[in-house]
């Protein structure tokens, strides 16, 4: 049999093996296929249409928080690209003309333009800010800083000065406290009246709490914030116990008021209490308290003064 005989003899047996029957059962289970298909696309459609709206609704909400969030992360890349293209296209030929200094009090601007190293009449774009500010912040007195740049030729310097709120001498050498109760080195200056610390103590660079907390309270109280550079405290004396370990001698503080005015025993416990006592004390009898040698404030209900005898 050749193969075209071949072909046609399978055909025809696959159609003899088609009975009416069975042709009438491949059709409607196409229509059926076909339906099933019909339905399920319409209810995709149907639930496509029933969350369109919350689809829409969330859509927007995202694009008004987006948007905002866009804008400024624009803003922000525009900010921080268009300060190098300024330096690149605008500093580079600029000169320095004039360092102008923001924000000292305790040190003087022309030493703080001084301390920056520039020089009048070098390019802009040679000046290093954070270099600058290195320097600068070296000082003592110097918390931070920030340096700008500026088109017109102007180097800008902002400080911010560190806040002494006394100074604390050890074995005749002085120093400051910040506003933390640390101690630190630095110039002289005469931007304010502080008052005097004196004698050690226990961490060598740092002031007890109650120490804080009798410069606190002095601040609170017209009558002894006044003249705040009269007066001195002076720290309990360092004693050694049996153990050999250092420990601030039961006197506790002194509070002296003026160069030969009396001095206040605080003690080392209610020290707030009993400057506001001592403070209460210089408001009603001012006159007995500046004879006063000594003025006992440790005891609950009274203080003590000792008085100094009379001249002559």
């Amino acid at each position: 049999m050749n193969p075209i005989q071949r072909i046609f003899s399978r055909d025809g047996g696959r159609l003899r093996g088609r009975t009416p029957e069975t042709v009438a059962a491949a059709r409607a289970r196409r229509a059926r296929d076909h339906l099933a298909r019909k339905r399920e696309q319409e209810r995709q459609r149907l639930e496509r249409d029933r969350i369109r709206p919350a689809l829409l609704a969330s859509r927007r909400r995202v694009f008004r928080v987006v948007t905002p969030i866009a804008f400024v992360g624009a803003v922000v890349l525009g900010a921080r690209f268009a300060g190098p293209v300024a330096e690149l296209l605008v500093l580079r030929e600029t000169p320095l003309e004039r360092v102008a200094v923001q924000g000292a009090d305790a040190l003087p601007a022309p030493l703080i333009a001084a301390a920056s190293g520039a020089i009048a009449g070098r390019p802009l774009d040679d000046l290093d800010p954070e270099a600058i500010r290195a320097k600068l912040v070296s000082d003592p007195w110097i918390e931070d800083a920030g340096v700008l740049r500026l088109p017109t030729g102007t180097l800008l310097i902002r400080v911010v000065e560190r806040d002494a709120i006394a100074r604390w001498r050890i074995d005749e050498e002085w120093a400051w406290v910040d506003a933390t109760g640390r101690r630190f080195e630095g110039a002289e200056s005469g931007r304010k009246a502080l008052p005097r610390i004196a004698g050690s103590a226990l961490e060598p660079d740092a002031l007890p709490e109650g120490a804080m907390q009798i410069l606190d309270e002095v601040r609170r109280h017209p009558g002894l914030a006044h003249d705040l550079a009269a007066l001195t405290l002076h720290l309990p004396a360092l004693e050694a116990d049996a153990d050999g370990v250092l420990r601030g001698s039961p006197s506790g503080f002194v509070l002296q008021l003026g160069e030969e005015g009396p001095r206040a025993l605080l003690g080392r416990r209610l020290l707030s209490q009993r400057v506001a006592r001592l403070a209460s004390l210089l408001d009603h009898e001012e006159e007995t308290i500046v004879t006063a040698r000594l003025i006992d404030l440790r005891y609950a209900d009274r203080a003590v003064l000792r008085t100094a005898p009379a001249p002559g």
